[in-house]
């Protein structure tokens, strides 16, 4: 019986021959390709064996062609074939497509060597980024898409394409050659001159393998070496983020912000002040909120980065400032609570300054302080009074010591609560139409400049008063619209700043810049028209015969720009301009400059919060009471049943004023302190924001003797 033949066992080695014959079979026909129709790549400079290679001679027989593509591959392998992007000595031209037949390449037989090894040969050093990325696009401006000759979206594809295949070899040798190109950055930035060598910066940039967290160490390093370059290197990245898209300039902010916030937060040995990728982060924040001013992508307040502003020494940033360095520099990042220390801190400074030897070593006396010693029945005029007998005596800088008031006839040393009161009282008083002095607007809850009023000395008291309010970190009950505290700011004014002012007006503006329609048909002229307080009409020539030159199509810019610089500026230039130097006169910091006119705003206006809720969480409790106390249960519940009006009120009466610092009840320190039971009203000491809470034992009696205290406490119960 004769035996079969022993079937032939696949070894390990038998496997890998068959695979290697596959694989070098694959190279002669994309050689035969090549040679006979040419490869199907998009490349600068293709193979001198691919017909469209210019010096290549095209292989008509096909037989030939065969003969050919066997020698060239056996001899040469892949080294001449297109898809391996090996195109030229001079350069390498990477692009999505090769790449992506290379990976397809690579997966098929499960070889990524090659791909590992265009990584480490290609992505490693500025050189090899610079030649081996060029692009035959063009494009006038930089964006997401397009840098200087780099197709963005074409590598980030790339990128993309290569972390998709989840490779550990190819992970690691992108890490390595992003660590590397990260690393020649850091150490050669400084002496960059051109922009072609900022191509680098953001080819990692766009990688989104640097913007994982375990990668951050990556773009620490691209942060340093931003942070080195000259301000007109640096102006060129302020370009490229001018031209990115919404969605691209959210996502990159989002990314910087991140990589502050996870730097502060999880390693522990961060010295802020000496942390160069810390700066450079914020260098190109900065940058970024410059653009954000004009484009209007995200909210100011998305640039602050909670992680700095809680981590930031502000004793050290301020006192650094002699260094050369403060994170000032930076006023993009820090929120308006931060902004609003280093005001305080040169206000105690100053008044510091101003004291006496004694004074100074903690011993005062009334040397020490600014004094106002008023009559609630002459507020205005003893007020007024005590400023001009300073100007007079030439003491103006006396306006920059702490100041103190004590209300004649009354019992009491101000220790704050006194001083809220002065201020909340003179600017009710000052602020009511019947004075004259300001218009209020319905519409926006406003008040502006009454263009007719002639107290132009109580104009400028009005303006020292708002000084010393936020010199003495007073929350003041004002409300002005955005564009007086741009103009306290000297910012340049726009159109849009109409808005703030009057809403109908500005509609009105925009439907005449923007309308197709023949503006001349309106019968506008260049003069504006308005009521005075008395009732009459008055008319105001824009420019020079207004009332003739009629409002057209191809004058109207001008017409809008004119009436603009009318409604802001000239209509009421001789009230304002003693306010500003009044406030000026108290208020010249140079940290207002880096301060929005929104933050101004809220540092002298506060912000209105009734969410009482927030102010029970954060409530600390004294003398015995605890939140599980019959009292406070029923005193909370009391307070959220409270009116809108009369949450205003309680307010003014535990702090002082209605309106709370920036940050709202959740930031605000509030007490509430334990006495026995008697039929006292409820007190309150303003200075401390604490309510002296007398243990009522029954529900209606605490709000009877709470709501009675809310409307009589005025100049009584107020310490």
């Amino acid at each position: 019986m004769s035996k079969s033949p022993p079937i032939p066992h696949k070894t390990p080695a038998n496997e890998n021959l068959e695979k290697e014959k596959e694989r070098l079979r694959f190279i002669i026909e994309q050689y035969f390709l090549q040679i006979t129709r040419g490869c199907s790549e998009k490349l600068l400079y293709h193979s001198k064996y691919c017909c469209h290679n210019p010096q290549f001679q095209k292989f008509a027989d096909p037989n030939n062609a065969a003969v050919k593509a066997l020698r060239i591959g056996k001899k040469y392998e892949e080294k001449y074939l297109c898809s391996y992007l090996l195109v030229s000595e001079k350069e390498r031209g990477i692009t999505y497509h090769n790449m992506k037949t290379l990976v397809d390449l690579s997966r098929h037989y499960d070889n990524y060597s090659n791909i590992v090894e265009y990584i480490k040969t290609s992505f490693a050093l500025p050189s090899t980024v610079n030649s081996s990325f060029k692009s035959t696009r063009t494009q006038d401006f930089d964006d997401e898409t397009y840098f200087d000759g780099l197709d963005l979206d074409d590598i980030n594809k790339i990128f993309n394409l290569l972390l998709s295949l989840n490779n550990d070899r190819i992970n690691d040798e992108l890490q390595k050659a992003s660590r590397q190109l990260s690393n020649n950055l850091r150490y050669n930035a400084s002496s960059y001159t051109e922009k072609s060598q900022l191509k680098p910066f953001i080819f990692l940039l766009v990688n989104p393998y640097i913007h994982d967290l375990e990668n951050r160490g990556i773009l620490a390093n691209v942060f340093i070496a931003l942070e080195s370059l000259s301000e007109d290197m640096k102006s060129i990245f302020y370009k490229w983020f001018n031209h990115l898209s919404k969605d691209a300039f959210i996502q990159t902010l989002t990314n910087f912000e991140q990589f502050i916030s996870v730097r502060i937060l999880a390693d522990e040995d961060i010295k802020l002040h000496a942390d160069v990728p810390v700066k450079g982060a914020c260098t190109a924040i900065q940058l970024m909120s410059k653009v954000n001013d004009t484009k209007k992508f995200v909210q100011y307040t998305d640039f602050y980065n909670d992680a700095l502003n809680e981590a930031l020494d502000l004793f050290l940033d301020y006192n650094s400032t002699e260094r050369c360095f403060t994170y000032a520099s930076f006023p993009a990042v820090l929120n308006v609570i931060t902004k609003g220390q280093y005001l305080q801190i040169e206000h105690a400074l100053t008044q510091n300054s101003l004291r006496t030897q004694f004074g100074q070593m903690g011993i005062t006396s009334a040397a020490d302080f600014l004094i106002f010693k008023i009559r609630r029945e002459h507020l205005i005029d003893d007020t007024l009074d005590k400023v001009q007998t300073l100007r007079e005596e030439n003491r103006k800088s006396e306006l920059r010591k702490e100041l103190k008031v004590h209300f004649m006839g009354e019992e009491g040393i101000d220790e704050g609560g006194v001083k809220r009161e002065f201020f909340q009282l003179i600017v009710r008083k000052i602020f009511d139409p019947e004075y004259g002095m300001f218009k209020y607007n319905t519409t926006t809850n406003c008040f502006w400049f009454n263009p007719d009023s002639v107290d132009y000395t109580e104009f400028e008291l009005i303006g020292i008063i708002i000084g010393l309010a936020l010199y003495n970190n007073i929350i003041l009950d004002v409300h002005f619209p955005l564009v007086i505290f741009k103009k306290l700011l000297n910012l340049d004014l726009t159109m849009e700043d109409i808005e703030s002012l009057d809403p109908e007006v500005y509609q009105s503006f925009i439907k005449i810049k923007t309308t197709e329609e023949d503006v001349s048909d309106w019968s506008l002229y260049f003069c504006a028209t308005y009521e005075s307080i008395y009732g009459q009409t008055k008319v105001h020539n824009l420019k020079q015969g207004g009332d003739d030159i009629q409002v057209t199509n191809e004058n109207r810019v001008e017409y809008l720009g004119l009436y603009k610089d009318y409604l802001l500026n000239k209509s009421i230039s001789k009230q304002f301009a003693p306010f500003f130097k009044g406030f000026r006169m108290v208020c010249d910091s140079p940290i207002l400059k880096i301060l929005k006119p929104e933050e101004l705003g809220n540092l002298v206006c506060g912000v209105e919060d009734l969410n009482f809720t927030e102010l029970e969480r954060g409530t600390n409790y004294e003398g015995g009471y605890t939140q599980e106390d019959t009292t406070i249960k029923n005193f909370w519940k009391v307070l959220h049943g409270l009116s809108d009006e009369d949450k205003r009120r309680f307010l003014t009466f535990v702090t002082g004023g209605d309106r709370v610092p920036y940050g709202g009840l959740e930031k605000m320190s509030f007490t509430i302190t334990k006495t026995a039971d008697s039929d006292r009203l409820p007190s309150a000491h303003t200075c401390f924001n604490t309510l002296i809470l007398p243990a009522y034992p029954e529900f209606e009696k605490l709000r009877d003797l709470l709501t009675k205290a809310l409307t009589h406490y005025e100049g009584f119960g107020l310490k």
